[in-house]
C-alpha cells in the first residue's frame, strides 16, 4: 500500500501530532545519522526540533513506524561505511523489517513541494522476497491484518483533512496555501 500527499512544515505537525497521540504506533529513523544509533521519537515537537520540515526533495526526512499489534520485531542492521567517503564514520544503522509502516516527507526545494507517503508491504510482496531477504525474518511472524489496517486509519485521517488532489496525491491545507505563493507540486 502506498499513499501520497502534498503537505508543508503546519501539515506535516499534524500528521506527526495525529500519530503520536491517537495511535499506538512507535516511530524511529529509517536510518540513523552517520556513527550512531537509530533513534526512537515520542513526540511531534522533538522531530520538529530535529529535523527540517520545509526544506528538502522527495523522503527530505524518512521514519519507519511500528505497532506490538503488527506482531513482528523491529530489527536495527549495522551498516558498513567507507570511512574515506563518510568523514571517518565507519557505520549507521537502518531500521529494517517486513511489517513496518514507512513515513517518507517530502520537502520543498527550488520552489516545488515533493510529495510526502505512508506505505508498507503486503504479505504478498513480503513474501515474494523473504527468500533474498533473509535478515527481515520471517514473513509469517507478522499481523498483516493488523498492518494494514494501521497503515488505513493513518490514510483515512490524513485524506479527511485533505482539500484537494492532484494526479494520485491528495493537498493538505498548507500545502494548498503554498501552491497561492507560487510553489509547484511535485509529483
Amino acid at each position: 500500500m502506498n499513499y501520497n500527499f502534498l503537505a508543508n512544515r503546519a501539515d506535516i505537525i499534524w500528521v506527526l501530532n495525529f500519530i503520536f497521540e491517537n495511535t499506538d504506533l512507535q516511530v524511529f529513523d529509517c536510518y540513523s545519522e552517520l556513527g550512531q544509533e537509530v533513534c526512537q521519537y515520542i513526540s511531534a515537537d522533538e522531530i520538529a526540533a530535529k529535523f527540517d520540515l520545509e526544506s528538502g526533495g522527495q523522503s527530505a526526512v524518512t521514519f519507519q513506524m511500528w505497532s506490538p499489534r503488527f506482531g513482528g520485531a523491529v530489527a536495527f542492521r549495522k551498516i558498513k561505511l567507507n570511512p574515506e567517503s563518510c568523514n571517518g564514520h565507519t557505520h549507521r544503522y537502518s531500521t529494517d523489517a517486513w511489517g513496518m509502516i514507512q513515513l517518507y516527507l517530502g520537502g520543498c526545494q527550488n520552489n516545488i513541494l515533493s510529495n510526502s507517503s505512508i506505505g508498507h508491504f503486503s504479505e504478498k510482496g513480503a513474501l515474494a522476497w523473504e527468500d533474498i531477504r533473509i535478515e527481515k525474518g520471517k514473513v509469517n511472524c507478522w499481523n498483516w491484518e493488523e498492518i494494514a489496517a494501521a497503515s488505513r486509519s493513518l490514510k483515512y485521517h490524513i485524506h479527511k483533512i485533505a482539500v484537494g488532489k492532484i494526479g494520485s496525491s491528495s493537498i493538505l491545507p498548507g500545502a494548498n496555501e503554498l501552491s497561492k505563493t507560487g510553489i509547484g507540486f511535485g509529483l
